[in-house]
């Protein structure tokens, strides 16, 4: 398949960008271009570019008490987004459709882990990202359903938290590392002794680069990788862990870590098994965090 002929939503964020820097002759989009939310803009996008495959990155995403505070928004905007693209892209005979969901979509607790992708719906996602979650699990349901009723070969990836490069600036909707790291040169700036996290510091989270996930997706629509995958390297650290990393790529071990236990700490924990991603795409080797972290603290 030609690049032209590839759409990407969400082409200027995190993982679009370094989507659309390996794949420079897509069709890229985003909410400056479209809302997605709204269907007239919808049949715009596929009587203007008439793609024959879409990675759909777009989404309303945002930290803990974003979610927390607006949870209708976020489930709301997600399902009609979600619901509308994939409802024209069928109508529009699109062949390849990859999904870009969430580990948090997982159960808040699991008898065991890292969890498998045959766990999607063996319990209920954590309340701290609740709605936001079931927004992405109902689009993992949907493309089921596509498949099965129309006989599109969809798919979809659910990545672990991810970080990497961003042109945003830090604000309640910022995910954790890069808050961490924003943090971080704010204490060091402002000559401060120490930095505040959210919880206990116990908190477990396996974290990616955007580029890793960028690189799987490209890999996928050049070999026609159909499957349903989790996509996240195996180390799983504790945010104090991931903390002390932070600063350690900013030359700033001296500063303390403080925690804010009234603060919701999020799901304790949600690693995701890359098993059936290994079989399929042998010998992928993940960016290290520390390296990762050291790039991203560089562009602050």
């Amino acid at each position: 398949m030609k690049q032209e002929e590839i759409l990407i939503t969400g082409a200027f964020g995190q993982v679009g960008s370094e989507l659309s820097a390996l794949l420079p002759r897509a069709i890229r989009i985003s909410h400056r271009d479209f809302d997605l939310c709204n269907e007239s803009d919808i049949k715009k996008i596929f009587l203007e570019n008439r793609p024959k495959a879409i990675v759909h990155l777009a989404a309303r995403v945002g930290g803990i008490m974003d979610n927390i505070n607006n949870p209708a928004l976020y489930y709301d905007d997600n399902i009609l987004m979600n619901t509308l693209l994939l409802k024209h892209a069928r109508l529009n005979k699109v062949q390849r459709f990859i999904a870009v969901l969430s580990s948090c979509i997982y159960p808040d607790a699991a008898v065991q882990y890292p969890l498998l992708e045959e766990d999607l719906h063996k319990g209920l996602p954590a309340s701290t990202n609740f709605f936001y979650a079931y927004a992405k699990r109902s689009m993992a349901l949907q493309i089921e359903a596509y498949n099965r009723q129309y006989g599109t070969n969809y798919n979809y990836v659910i990545p672990c938290n991810l970080y990497g490069i961003s042109n945003k600036k830090y604000s309640n909707k910022s995910h954790f590392p890069f808050a961490l790291l924003t943090k971080i040169k704010r204490a060091v700036e402002n000559g401060e002794g120490h930095i505040t996290l959210f919880g206990d510091g116990t908190t477990m989270r396996q974290l990616m680069h955007s580029r890793d996930l960028a690189n799987i997706l490209k890999i996928m629509l050049d070999r026609e990788i159909y499957d349903n995958l989790n996509v996240a390297p195996e180390v799983n650290l504790t945010i104090d862990e991931i903390a002390r990393q932070g600063l350690k790529v900013a030359n700033s071990e001296h500063l303390r870590i403080e925690y804010d236990a009234s603060k919701p700490s999020g799901q304790h924990r949600k690693d995701i098994s890359s098993e059936k991603l290994k079989t399929v795409i042998k010998d992928y080797e993940f960016i290290k965090l520390i390296d990762g972290l050291r790039e991203v603290y560089k562009t602050l």
